[in-house]
């Protein structure tokens, strides 16, 4: 047996008769059980308190998890057929038990004694393991909506407290959103790939005070956002906030085609016991973080201002990130488990993003298409020739895109050469030339000075106890040209004690630009002091605007 969550804290094995049964633990997570009569049972008690999209949580308000937090995977048996059967908790641990219920994309195992009803406590029938573990789980008493996009059933589950949530709006963006994604990779049949594996999708979404993120599955996804980011009832304002959800409820439908069925070569069949490298989710993530908001104006539940704004939001983000000089998206594609993934204080000087860098390759790549065929092409072309040689059939032929074959791939579709545009922006670190790239597509880009910018020390900070510890010196600014590093704990400046953010930035309000300070640091133990100028910073605002109307038309629909 093997388990990849590593939050097992007992395992027990008992055979048929309910004698115990020796494990040997042949490595960080794979057991062997002695041979015995009968089934082998295993009894696992595994920690649950991770509240986030990944794991898994169980409290006395809900439950929630990922298969692979749970279930254990019986060597050699991956392909049978899997039976799963939900319990709720007994009365005494939970409040409201009565009206708790299940909500999840697994299909109900009918014609089994005891199957679950719709969103019922019971069992559910998954056809082989990678299935079992690829439809999350929510139990308790959320909100539900439904809709549908082109005929198919969507659910929309929301746990978390968010009084006057105003989900008839949230429930008809989404439709728009769904409906819009379906019409790109399907354009003449509107078919959505997930009835293969569930009769609906759902959206499973928790509700915190402050959170982001998401997950795709097969047949669902499951989401975190604040609640100060979700839409209220009898306000018709489209908040930034709301605009990020909607944004990220397109993000990862559009993965319900693009990753889990078009996947790299490198993850079909997928490992679990092992990391896999690839070059190539600057395509697979990058194409997604395009297409997601480029989704929302095609689907009309942004404007074109809005869009650009998103945009350009974007931009300045990956302009202001010195990794980007110092690593390709290819590179970052292959160092997502080694590097991206586990960052430490100088990760933010040396990576670059294959999520929002890679959204800017697909943008220059979609208008380097366009500009090249007149028109007639676009990256869609490129999308849906992935969709129809790699995704489509998937789970019959098995096949994912090759480490190199991207360029070949965009020329099939487009009938254009890339192999520049690919050394250049891909595989290597050239600045992209944005400002000529959105002057093609009927844009101009410009950077504006922001008014009234405070000296800073160019630092990411933390509270520790009551202590402020430098968490990250950006490369170039003032405090890493004055010598200070990453994990100092700051002490204070001019001789004042400084404990929090709040602090620091009040007395650093009290100087103008090119005056010098002095600023003590413990580094370890050893007290420090560094004189520090408080050069003026250079911040600027990058700012979208379309130069003609027919160009934006042109530059944004599908030819």
């Amino acid at each position: 047996m093997r388990e990849f969550a590593r939050q097992i804290e007992q395992l027990t094995a008992f055979d048929g008769q309910g004698n115990t049964v020796r494990l040997t633990k042949l490595d960080r997570n794979t057991w062997q059980a002695d041979a015995c009569k009968g089934p082998l049972r295993l009894d696992a008690m595994i920690y649950c308190y991770d509240l986030s999209v990944r794991s898994a949580h169980l409290d006395d308000s809900h439950g929630f998890f990922n298969g692979t937090s749970l279930f254990l995977l019986p060597v050699g048996f991956e392909e049978h057929p899997c039976l799963l059967e939900v319990l709720p908790p007994p009365a005494e641990q939970r409040r409201n038990h009565r009206e708790w219920q299940v909500h999840t994309s697994l299909p109900e195992a009918e014609g089994e004694p005891g199957a679950a009803p719709r969103h019922g406590f019971g069992w559910y029938r998954a056809p082989d393991y990678d299935a079992l573990i690829d439809h999350p789980i929510e139990m308790g008493t959320p909100q539900l909506i439904r809709f549908e996009a082109c005929g198919v059933p969507h659910e929309m589950v929301f746990t978390g407290a968010a009084p006057g949530l105003d989900l008839e709006r949230i429930a008809e963006d989404a439709r728009r959103i769904c409906e819009a994604q379906i019409a790109l990779f399907e354009p003449e049949t509107r078919e959505v790939p997930f009835l293969d594996s569930s009769d609906r999708y759902v959206f499973l979404t928790q509700i915190t005070a402050n959170s982001y993120g998401g997950l795709e599955h097969r047949a669902s996804t499951a989401l975190m956002i604040s609640r100060n980011d979700l839409p209220v009832v009898g306000r018709e304002e489209q908040t930034d906030g709301y605009r990020n959800f909607l944004g990220l409820i397109s993000h990862e439908y559009f993965h319900t085609w693009h990753v889990k069925r078009i996947k790299p070569a490198a993850f079909a069949p997928y490992d679990l016991s092992r990391e896999a490298h690839t070059e190539l989710l600057w395509v697979f993530e990058g194409f997604t973080s395009y297409y997601d908001d480029l989704m929302l104006l095609r689907s009309g539940v942004v404007d074109h201002d809005a869009y650009l704004k998103l945009l350009a939001k974007n931009i300045a983000a990956v302009q202001r990130n010195p990794g980007r000089r110092k690593q390709s998206v290819a590179e970052s594609s292959f160092d997502t488990w080694t590097r991206f993934y586990r960052q430490d204080e100088n990760s933010p000087n040396a990576l670059v993003s294959y999520y929002s860098k890679g959204a800017l390759v697909a943008l220059g790549l979609d208008i380097t298409i366009r500009q090249t065929t007149a028109g007639r092409h676009s990256l869609d072309d490129v999308v849906r020739l992935l969709w129809n040689r790699f995704g489509r059939d998937f789970h019959r032929v098995g096949k994912g895109v090759g480490e190199h074959e991207m360029t070949a791939l965009v020329a099939e579709a487009t009938g254009i050469d890339t192999h520049e545009f690919m050394s250049r922006y891909v595989n290597g670190r050239d600045e992209l030339p944005l400002e000529e790239w959105l002057s093609a597509a009927g844009h101009e880009l410009t950077w504006e000075p922001v008014a009234n910018t405070p000296v800073a020390l160019d630092v990411r900070s933390r509270v520790q106890g009551e202590q402020l510890v430098l968490a990250v010196v950006y490369e170039g600014g003032n405090a890493h040209r004055a010598g200070l590093s990453a994990n100092d704990t700051l002490v204070a400046i001019d001789h004042l004690r400084v404990r929090s953010v709040a602090e620091l930035d009040a007395l650093l309000a009290r100087y103008r630009a090119g005056e010098t300070v002095s600023v003590h640091v413990f580094r370890d133990d050893e007290l420090r002091e560094f004189k520090l100028t408080l050069e003026a910073p250079v911040k600027t605002a990058c700012r979208i605007v379309p130069v003609t109307q027919e160009q934006t038309a042109a530059a944004t629909s599908n030819p």
